[in-house]
């Protein structure tokens, strides 16, 4: 339609008469685009591409054949940004589609909107498979498939409250630290912006420890600025886990931390977490 009133108006001559007629049209049709907002993942650009090379798994087989391509995965979400549907409509092979799948299946959404309301919305998302490309992840990660920290696993897909559990979930950290908060200590590097500027706040996350122990879907509740939010979300993305239980099962589970920066703590090295919501 675009380019369709673009060539009429050229012919015209730029005729004032059809350009008061067109230019409403026209500025309706782009302001009717920008409204809506088709559904995204709850991860922003940067951390959903860490997530990916964190999680994503390549099926022995498929890797030994060297398979490669694209999947490309068409899905459609309810208006709290559920999946409702979701279909391979670029396939590889039958085994790494269903790796992509499993990959896509622990992803959360936001959900379209339309003129800032939740509604229902679809999209399409692509996972590529290189085996080239994955083996220096691997190398660069430790790791082809994480070793389980429990098992058996819920395979369900649910993910549950701290309180719904019968165990909560903990850290993996070394045995020389005294607390979770002290680990966090060690690991935070004080952003040199943010100390420069005499930035100081405390940086909110919710995310989802996986069955496996690895994070995901980290999401920014409360950013602080000049890069505190970046190194939480770091920290973050380098923990790993022992998963809750629900009953004998691990599980999926949100999780909630809080991290303080104040540059009047950094060299008493009292970086620690806020940890009201984080259940340990």
């Amino acid at each position: 339609m675009y380019y369709l009133y673009r060539v009429n108006f050229i012919k015209m001559n730029f005729s004032p008469k059809y350009a008061i007629i067109l230019f409403p049209v026209f500025s309706f049709m782009l302001c009717r685009a920008q409204i809506y907002e088709p559904p995204k993942p709850v991860m922003t650009t940067n951390i959903l591409k860490n997530f990916i090379n964190l999680q994503i798994q390549y099926p022995s087989r498929a890797l030994q054949n060297k398979e490669e391509g694209t999947v490309k995965i068409e899905f459609a979400t309810d208006a709290k940004g559920n999946i409702t549907h979701r279909e391979v409509l670029a396939h590889v092979s039958p085994d790494v589609d269903r790796a992509a799948l499993r990959l896509f299946d622990l992803i959360l959404w936001k959900p379209a909107k339309d003129y800032g309301k939740p509604v229902n919305g679809k999209g399409i998302f692509k996972i590529k498979y290189n085996p080239k490309k994955y083996k220096s992840l691997v190398k660069k990660r430790g790791f082809d498939l994480p070793p389980l920290p429990h098992s058996p696993v819920d395979t369900s897909g649910n993910i549950y409250s701290l309180k719904r559990l019968n165990k909560s979930p903990y850290p993996l950290i070394d045995s020389s630290f005294k607390s979770f908060g002290q680990y966090i200590s060690s690991k935070l590097v004080f952003p040199e912006a943010a100390a420069r500027l005499n930035i100081k706040g405390t940086v909110k996350l919710r995310f989802v420890i996986e069955n496996n122990g690895l994070p995901s879907n980290i999401s920014v509740l409360e950013p602080v600025g000049g890069g505190c939010t970046e190194e939480a979300v770091s920290i973050v993305e380098q923990l790993k886990w022992v998963p809750g239980l629900k009953g004998n099962k691990a599980a999926r589970t949100f999780y909630h931390l809080s991290i303080k920066f104040d540059p009047a703590d950094q060299l008493k090295s009292k970086y620690i977490p806020n940890q009201a919501n984080s259940g340990i």
